[in-house]
């Protein structure tokens, strides 16, 4: 762990071998919010990196994997502040506890990624530079955008990096072969 780094409710944290935590980052545990009471989770596993000033926060249970990469300014929460009751500042309104954030071995979450749970990231996946990810993705795919969406899946039975539409289903595209004068099926 590299200094400045803040650690709250470190009782709750558990790190692998390993594990990497750049300067000025943020683990929390949160285990109370006024009157709500938790029982926070934040297991990181085996050489897993978090970059600098990333803020990794849990009511209820974070989870990242092994050999994870995780950019800087990242910010990971299963949970976020009430803002509905307008009668008193949004500060004062109880925490909305939304699941658990689990983010499979060997994914690489790019800089400045907000991702809120309940959220599970596949194995071997990317999340874009500055995309907020809200929703699932599968296993060996890659989300970009606010919101986050799948553009790519790895497509075992060709080996190769596909595109895919928004509901992460491969797409065929048509592309044009200068050197060889016709079309060919395939993506870019």
């Amino acid at each position: 762990m590299e200094w400045p780094l803040k650690v709250s409710g470190g009782k709750y944290i558990t790190l692998g071998e390993n594990v990497y935590i750049a300067w000025n980052g943020w683990l929390f545990g949160n285990n109370h919010y006024g009157d709500q009471h938790f029982t926070p989770e934040i297991l990181i596993g085996d050489a897993t990196y978090v970059g600098n000033a990333c803020h990794i926060v849990a009511c209820n249970r974070v989870e990242i994997g092994k050999g994870v990469l995780i950019a800087d300014r990242c910010y990971l929460s299963d949970n976020l502040h009430d803002y509905r009751n307008i009668d008193c500042a949004i500060r004062d309104n109880e925490l909305l506890v939304l699941g658990e954030i689990n983010i499979g071995d060997d994914s690489w979450i790019g800089e400045n990624v907000c991702i809120y749970g309940p959220v599970t990231v596949g194995k071997h996946c990317v999340v874009g530079a500055n995309s907020v990810l809200t929703k699932s993705i599968p296993d060996y795919s890659v989300a970009v955008g606010t919101p986050a969406r799948v553009v790519k899946r790895y497509d075992f039975m060709t080996q190769r990096w596909r595109k895919t539409d928004e509901n992460g289903n491969f797409i065929q595209e048509q592309l044009y072969s200068r050197a060889f004068g016709k079309e060919m099926s395939g993506d870019a």
